[in-house]
């Protein structure tokens, strides 16, 4: 009967949560798998300017002890703020990424970027942080208000629209 039915689901389920949570108690997935796989899920950051949402670019290096520490809490936020923010993870160590390493002055890791839909960095955030800084300026450059928190500002005095050319370049304006 639908009854029997649903308490074996109940009860399984119970189980294979729990015995999934002792899984990973006994292997905790590492922040450089995290921040990897972060990476490898990425948008193109010429899709993430042309979207109309705030993107956030998270600049790492496998050598980060503060980056892979901070990697949960940066998978949480992109979780839980995905559907209004665009989340770019980049190796600030591959040549690939130079060009961003450069345009943003990433001159510490973890270096992470909060730009407005319009391409205005808001502000970097340098260093380890806790994550109720990090929470609090996502859910403000979500809400277009003013960050709670500023940290670094490699542009000062200089224009701080730093992906306005890419967004002209790539972006069709319909």
């Amino acid at each position: 009967n639908m009854k029997s039915i649903n308490t074996f689901a109940a009860v399984a389920s119970s189980l294979l949560a729990s015995a999934i949570f002792a899984v990973q108690l006994a292997n905790p997935v590492s922040g450089m798998t995290i921040l990897h796989a972060m990476e490898a899920d990425s948008k193109p950051i010429t899709e993430a300017i042309c979207n109309g949402k705030p993107t956030i670019i998270d600049f790492y290096a496998d050598w980060c002890e503060s980056c892979k520490a901070m990697a949960p809490t940066m998978r949480q936020m992109e979780v839980n703020y995905g559907d209004k923010v665009n989340f770019i993870a980049l190796d600030g160590t591959k040549s690939r990424n130079a060009g961003l390493v450069d345009a943003f002055r990433v001159d510490g890791i973890p270096h992470v970027a909060l730009i407005a839909p319009n391409s205005e960095l808001k502000t970097s955030l340098v260093g380890a942080l806790p994550r109720q800084v990090i929470e609090r300026d996502i859910v403000a450059l979500a809400q277009n208000a003013p960050l709670p928190y500023e940290g670094v500002d490699p542009f000062e005095g200089d224009d701080h629209f730093i992906l306005k050319e890419a967004q002209q370049k790539y972006c069709s304006l319909e």
